[in-house]
């Protein structure tokens, strides 16, 4: 990701790994048009999902997450995303935030994290 446009960008600030849940915590400074940020994971070397659980304290259920311009707009570009982990064995996944305009990814920040402490 190049975050240096004037147009802002899409960050995942931090990522904090429980016994029960991951918490990931991402900022939206986007000032050109988009329709929302999609929100992925992949887990590396095992067999396993990443589910979403809670969206800055609204249950949800998903393994893909859509959060709307709108959304992002009510809570200020600041989104609080609770998930957990399907499956054994994972030592490291990959989480992607991405700004999406019109069906196309127009930015987008990801992050390695390693599960095993």
């Amino acid at each position: 990701m190049d975050g240096g446009y004037a147009m802002g960008t899409v960050m995942i600030d931090g990522v904090e790994v429980t016994d029960e849940a991951i918490n990931i915590s991402i900022r939206v400074e986007y000032v050109m048009r988009y329709d929302g940020i999609q929100v992925n994971t992949h887990v590396y070397d095992a067999r396993g999902l990443i589910r979403f659980i809670e969206v800055n304290g609204k249950h949800v259920n998903m393994y893909r997450l859509f959060i709307s311009k709108d959304e992002i707009e009510r809570s200020s570009g600041r989104l609080m995303i609770k998930a957990v982990i399907e499956g054994k064995d994972a030592e490291r996944i990959r989480i992607r935030a991405s700004i999406i305009q019109e069906h196309k990814e127009v930015e987008y920040d990801e992050r390695i994290v390693d599960l095993c402490r």
